[in-house]
């Protein structure tokens, strides 16, 4: 939280809420909670914009109790004379008040320009790096979603901006900055000057899975992966049958099943997904009466009878 805080700009203060690439969420600049959906509902439950910024520490603010009661006031319309009164001093003091408020901010404007210039062409921290971008297509769009979170939704970014963000991670930022266009993580405008991250339609899409998944009956089955070019299967019980594959496909894209099936993943190595299909050879719907363990033993005998059925004909990876 302090570390958004501290990463905040003047914008990301004004709207109560900040995007933080790492999480892939917006985050409230109040409270610290992750926002889903309706970010500018979420802020306005801790006040307007001068109340929410008024309750940050003074050491994010830099105001004391003193000074933070005198704008809270000025944001409310008292003139002078009330000010004075409820702070106990004299109309002239309020009005040196309000000088130095202005000063302040003038001096801040430009201190902020002068950082902003001299940071310019430093680095962007980064919670990774990427030597090399992988040659395999299947293995390039794990990494895709790291690099779209760096990007706000719905802010415009200009050319220089994308390439600058992108190279902080990985050199060639033309061929990241290529990819994220054509897999619809970026939009490009008509001239190619503008870049924006679409957001609504994602978050569209998040909501449905989890609402598809929440209706879904959980069902057990017996799953394939058949190799196409060498005829062998890697067959497996599945103790839910809601997209089974994802997480064997992982696995395989990221080089961690050698361990468990060496000759399956040179495989995948060498072919690629396109020369694999994916297959629910039986499905098992869990007795409510049995428990967890009874379920299994009885779709792991399915199984056997299944690769029994099958004869001399079926060759496996072992």
């Amino acid at each position: 939280m302090k570390d958004l805080i501290r990463n905040a700009d003047i914008d990301d203060f004004k709207r109560g809420f900040i995007w933080d690439c790492k999480k892939g969420v917006f985050v409230c600049l109040t409270c610290g909670k992750d926002i889903e959906e309706n970010e500018e509902e979420h802020v306005m439950t801790h006040g307007n914009s001068i109340e929410r910024l008024l309750m940050l520490e003074k050491k994010s603010s830099g105001l004391t109790d003193v000074q933070k009661e005198f704008i809270s006031m000025i944001s409310n319309r008292y003139d002078d004379k009330k000010i004075g009164e409820k702070l106990g001093c004299t109309e002239s003091t309020v009005r040196n008040m309000r000088f130095s408020m202005r000063e302040r901010a003038r001096q801040a404007r430009a201190f902020l320009a002068i950082i902003e210039l001299a940071e310019e062409n430093m680095p962007v921290e980064t919670s990774f790096r990427i030597r090399s971008f992988p040659v395999k297509e299947s293995k390039r769009k794990l990494l895709l979603p790291k690099f779209a979170n760096l990007f706000e939704p719905n802010k415009e970014y200009s050319e220089a901006e994308v390439n600058k963000i992108i190279k902080n991670i990985y050199e060639d930022y033309a061929i990241i900055r290529r990819y994220l266009v054509d897999y619809n993580y970026l939009t490009r405008t008509i001239d190619g000057n503008k870049y924006y991250r679409k957001f609504e339609e994602n978050m569209m899409d998040k909501r449905q899975l989890i609402n598809e998944y929440k209706q879904k009956e959980v069902e057990m089955g017996i799953i394939r992966i058949y190799n196409k070019m060498t005829g062998y299967s890697y067959i497996e019980i599945s103790e839910n049958l809601y997209k089974p594959f994802e997480a064997i496909k992982f696995q395989l894209n990221m080089n961690k099943f050698r361990l468990k099936y060496k000759e399956l993943q040179e495989d995948w190595n060498k072919y690629g997904e396109e020369k694999f299909d994916f297959e629910i050879l039986e499905k098992l719907s869990p007795k409510e009466s049995a428990s967890d363990k009874e379920n299994i033993e009885e779709l792991k005998d399915l199984l056997n009878i299944w690769i029994e059925n099958q004869g001399e004909s079926l060759k496996l990876y072992n």
